[in-house]
């Protein structure tokens, strides 16, 4: 029995599942997912945002007369943006401490 016969099956086994693994990397992209989501919310705590600007002008108008539904409009849209403020300081902690790494 020769080592060299062997070792061919393997190899091309190894080589199949390297390439496999390097497609799955090149299709998935945990920067953009990351990225995705960040806009996301963003968009999310804007809306919220929009909606108590709306919901204040309809009050104040005299449109609605919703206070407790704008009440709560507004808790949810401050919780978002203090949500919000936090990872972004979070990320840009995060960045900056990556910065200060020596290369």
């Amino acid at each position: 029995m020769r080592i060299e016969n062997n070792i061919q099956p393997f190899s091309n086994e190894l080589k199949f599942s390297t390439e496999a693994n390097v497609q799955k990397m090149t299709k998935t992209d945990p920067f953009g997912d990351f990225f995705k989501q960040a806009v996301d919310v963003l968009e999310q705590t804007n809306a919220m945002q929009k909606d108590v600007e709306q919901k204040q002008i309809d009050f104040i108008t005299g449109r609605s007369d919703d206070m407790i539904g704008l009440s709560m409009a507004q808790s949810r849209a401050s919780s978002a943006i203090q949500f919000t403020s936090q990872v972004t300081n979070k990320i840009l902690t995060a960045y900056q401490e990556i910065m200060r790494i020596p290369i």
